[in-house]
């Protein structure tokens, strides 16, 4: 604690000195020298901008000025002033307004000076008007009358005549028009029309700022699939394309179905690339489909390689198996290896059980974890269900059975369980939804998760094991996103502290409550060395909560990929659900360097212990055996916290 202090102290005694007394002319002179030659865009302001904020048109204009990180670090070489820039921007503003409806817009702008000669400001002026609003809207069906009924009884087509962007008393946007015709053309093409096409046709008053618009769409054939041509198949038979597809001969066509049956299809194992087009054909009740894909080899080798401040050095070495048979099945087997935990496996996918969200794998491994508390060894088997409810929801199902040996890294500590041998029989329910299907996480992840254990007598343990992690991304801006994770979880069992280590929840660590190392937060038992203190052990709990907040800033500026984080962690495991009033809510904050690599992003973090216990700093009896850095955790990986 005293090290942060003085070095707080120091830093504030830097600031006050530097504020109150000038530099000297060497260094004025030298700041002098560096400044630039050619003027700079310092700031860009709106005036008149009564419907559009200033964050939005700055999205329009090219003329950008320096941030206040970037004013700091002296960058200033992408922000030269280029007046003909400036001209060019004035165009985009005035494009920007008339598309939105205001068809008499005015716009121009002035430089003025800054405190330095090459320091300029850019003030944008503008007027918007009065904007073109809709007097009449219409929607016309060139059809027959009897698909010119079917479309209207469609709810779809009633949602979009109620809520499109060119209704009556709305602003004429001829940007929105693509919207609305896209709209329009994906209800007729959801609903059995592929040929259909919209089209906006307006008759507009400027002088009365009036606009008569009608929505004319034309459905075209309704037609039914007939045909399928398939491309690229090699080893796999077509009727596993077709199965995977999920599209039968004589169905009404749907666009819907057509991108579902592509994403399946993709999403399958045996293929790394499938598209589903129309070719060119005759416009009429028989539809022919066109699919092609690109096989996966059948049989792989893959070898990986990481480096963590907790596992070290780790690696992985898979083998797979593809279309066993030319059933669609995969056998694969895996070797995972670090300082902390050993692994053989294999696995065995049938990734059709009763239709193509299903898929059903069987998983024989042996294991062995280092961790601070103890050390395990174990072999078993997990079955698992797996149903791929949409694109961003996945149920499962599993049962698993292990036998196990637990066994205390540290002799001389009396644990009930210090030499254990037991087995686990579970049935494991667990959910996943992600808000977005985009790579960057964005939106909310929810991930809950139930385990129960011996429920018909069949495991030495009868316990029931409940688990939610919830994520949120929030993106404040192109470079800034703040990310905030909660992870709770408890344990019912009626006889207390005799679980094993195994089963039971440990906190902190690199991707926990940083400031702490693995496992490491919580409540500990005192170790002894031939009856001389050694530290603490990690007693794992029943029940555990754990937060995150971290703010994460992309900093290209400096170089492509760079970045930082500031977080604020914290939690606790309790040693039972009615004992969390012993144990408060501990803390830990710091920041870290992130680098966006080609094999993922490469972070270091450090965190720092806000309100430890005795055991945190290694106090025991009263008599500090530690040190500073008993208060910092530092972490080094490959990949987000979360």
């Amino acid at each position: 604690m005293k090290f942060f202090t003085t070095l707080i102290i120091t830093n504030i005694l830097l600031v006050v000195f530097f504020c109150t007394n000038p530099l000297p002319a060497e260094a004025a002179e030298m700041l002098d020298r560096n400044e630039p030659t050619d003027p700079v865009i310092w700031s860009v302001s709106f005036e008149g901008n009564e419907n559009y904020s200033r964050i939005v048109l700055e999205e329009v204009i090219a003329s950008r000025s320096p941030n206040l990180i970037r004013k700091l670090f002296r960058r200033y070489s992408e922000f030269r002033l280029n007046e003909t820039e400036l001209r060019r921007d004035r165009i985009r503003l005035m494009r920007f307004y008339e598309r939105r409806g205001y068809d008499q817009v005015e716009v121009d702008f002035e430089i003025t000076e800054g405190n330095k000669e090459w320091k300029k400001n850019i003030t944008f002026r503008i007027r918007e008007g009065e904007p073109i609003r809709i007097s009449s809207s219409n929607i016309v069906i060139d059809a027959p009358e009897n698909i010119a009924e079917y479309i209207e009884s469609l709810e779809q087509f009633n949602s979009d005549k109620d809520s499109h962007d060119l209704r009556e008393s709305h602003r004429y946007q001829t940007i929105r028009k693509p919207d609305v015709e896209g709209r329009f053309n994906e209800t007729m093409q959801n609903y059995g029309f592929p040929w259909a096409e919209t089209e906006v046709v307006a008759d507009i008053d400027s002088l009365a700022k009036s606009a008569d618009v009608q929505v004319v769409l034309r459905p075209g054939a309704r037609s039914y699939f007939t045909n399928f041509e398939f491309e690229g198949i090699e080893s796999v038979p077509e009727r596993i394309v077709r199965r995977e597809m999920g599209i039968r001969d004589g169905e009404l066509y749907d666009r819907r179905k057509i991108q579902e049956a592509q994403r399946q299809i993709f999403g399958h194992h045996l293929f790394r690339f499938a598209t589903i087009t129309l070719p060119e054909q005759e416009q009429d009740s028989t539809l022919d489909l066109r699919i092609r894909v690109r096989e996966n080899p059948l049989r792989t080798v893959q070898a990986t390689v990481g480096f963590g401040s907790e596992e070290l050095l780790r690696g992985q070495v898979s083998w797979q198996h593809r279309n066993i048979s030319g059933t669609g099945h995969r056998l694969g087997f895996n070797a995972r290896g670090s300082f902390i935990e050993q692994r053989l496996g294999g696995d065995y996918l049938i990734p059709y059980v009763f239709n193509t969200r299903s898929s059903f794998v069987t998983s024989p491994f042996g294991q062995r974890r280092l961790e601070p508390a103890f050390e395990l060894l174990r072999a078993g088997i997990t079955n698992s269900l797996v149903y791929q409810i949409g694109r961003t929801q996945t149920a499962t199902a599993s049962y698993e059975y292990t036998m196990n040996e637990e066994l205390s890294r540290r002799q001389d500590v009396s644990l009930p369980d210090t030499v254990l041998g037991y087995n686990v029989s579970s049935l494991v329910f667990t959910g996943y939804y992600s808000q977005s299907v985009s790579r960057e996480p964005e939106g909310w992840v929810i991930q809950p998760s139930a385990e129960f254990s011996g429920t018909f007598g069949e495991a030495t343990y009868k316990f029931q094991k409940l688990t939610l992690d919830v994520r949120h991304y929030l993106p404040v801006s192109s470079s800034t996103t703040i990310a905030g994770r909660i992870n709770t979880g408890t344990i019912f069992y009626t006889q207390p502290d005799s679980l094993p280590s195994n089963i039971r929840f440990f906190s902190g660590g690199t991707n926990s409550v940083r400031g702490w190392s693995r496992q490491s937060l919580g409540p500990k038992r005192p170790s002894f060395d031939g009856g001389e203190f050694d530290g603490f052990v990690p007693r794992g709990g029943r029940a555990m909560f754990t937060f995150n907040i971290e703010l994460r800033q992309q900093l290209n500026f400096l170089f492509n990929g760079f970045g930082m984080g500031l977080f604020l962690d914290g939690g606790q495991v309790w040693r039972a659900l009615d004992r969390m009033d012993e144990r408060p809510i501990q803390f830990g904050t710091g920041g870290g360097l992130r680098y966006q690599s080609p094999i993922g992003p490469i972070r270091i973090d450090i965190g720092y212990k806000i309100n430890p216990f005795d055991e945190d700093l290694n106090r025991y009896n009263d008599v500090d055996r530690g040190s500073e850095w008993d208060r910092i955790g530092i972490h080094f990986s490959i990949g987000q916290a979360f």
